[in-house]
């Protein structure tokens, strides 16, 4: 049985950080956290922590990156070998 909440939701930096308590929170959660892998599947923080384990805090579910750009970004900033 698919586990509808996404397993990285509790430690997510953006809800507990950089949009915690705005008007944005039930939204995002709802259309990614909550949305099972559909939702997952989406998240450009779940999906770029998926390839290389962690995700720039600063970058939205919704981003319009690609994963390869938000993961280029982070080599070229040294948060990555």
């Amino acid at each position: 049985m698919e586990t509808k909440l996404c397993p990285k939701t509790p430690k997510c930096p953006i809800f507990n950080g950089i949009l915690k308590g705005t008007q944005y929170t039930d939204t995002y959660k709802r259309l990614y956290c909550e949305a099972g892998e559909k939702g997952r599947n989406e998240c450009k923080r779940y999906l770029v922590a998926l390839k290389v384990g962690i995700c720039p805090p600063n970058i939205l579910p919704n981003s319009s990156k690609s994963e390869d750009d938000i993961i280029a970004e982070m080599k070229q900033r040294g948060e990555l070998n």
